[in-house]
């Protein structure tokens, strides 16, 4: 039940935000990261159209969905391999932030907020990217990005450390590489890009499957 409750905060904390001002598009397409922690490395796809997005994540007990719809503020959750889907509402949300408290997980999402451009570069997958250096709350973090396929920004979770870019001029870029370090010089967590697609999924990668059953919220309510 802990790591579900850690995944399930994890990625339905993700988001594709509006923001207006931008210099360029927002990203349509997927993204494979490896997210590497204490606790595990686990692949992590992100899918967007530009007003769905998708955070898709592979455990040892399958491949869990969360789904957002920017428009409508709604996020589902879908598990794979039990053909289940739950409505993740903002009071269930909470109430999953008291109980993951409650079991001692703890950590500390890192937050990005004064990024500053360095001029250094280097190849990922093929797309030069700059490197942005902030420090924030006692960490240090590296955010390797690249201005050539839009925007993709995402905030993470209190709970884990997962870095929160919406609030930061990281937003603007598309992350390709991310390392943050506490001030003892120990990896918080790290997110790799594995693959990028830039063929927009369809409708039909952001809906529930017809066979999937409702999933009660653990310990019953809203």
């Amino acid at each position: 039940m802990k790591s579900l409750l850690s995944i399930i905060f994890l990625i339905s904390l993700m988001t594709y935000p509006s923001v207006s001002g931008r210099a360029q598009e927002a990203f349509k397409g997927s993204v494979t990261y490896e997210l590497s922690t204490d606790d595990a490395d686990m692949p992590l796809k992100i899918s967007t159209n530009g007003s769905k997005f998708k955070a898709s994540i592979t455990m040892a007990m399958g491949t869990m969905d969360v789904i957002m719809d920017n428009q409508a503020k709604d996020q589902t959750m879908i598990m794979h391999s039990q053909k289940m889907y739950m409505q993740l509402t903002a009071k269930r949300l909470e109430r999953l932030k008291s109980m993951m408290g409650s079991m001692g997980k703890g950590f500390e999402a890192p937050l990005i907020t004064e990024p500053v451009r360095t001029g250094e570069t280097k190849k990922i997958l093929n797309y030069v990217c700059e490197k942005l250096i902030d420090k924030s709350d006692g960490n240090t973090t590296e955010i390797w990005v690249t201005d050539k396929v839009g925007y993709l920004a995402f905030s993470g979770s209190p709970l884990l450390p997962m870095p929160s870019l919406l609030n930061s001029d990281a937003a603007t870029f598309f992350p390709l590489e991310i390392q943050s370090k506490d001030k003892d010089g120990e990896t918080v967590m790290k997110l790799t890009a594995k693959e990028v697609s830039l063929t927009a999924p369809g409708e039909a990668d952001f809906s529930v499957p017809a066979d999937y059953a409702p999933f009660s919220f653990p310990g019953g309510g809203n």
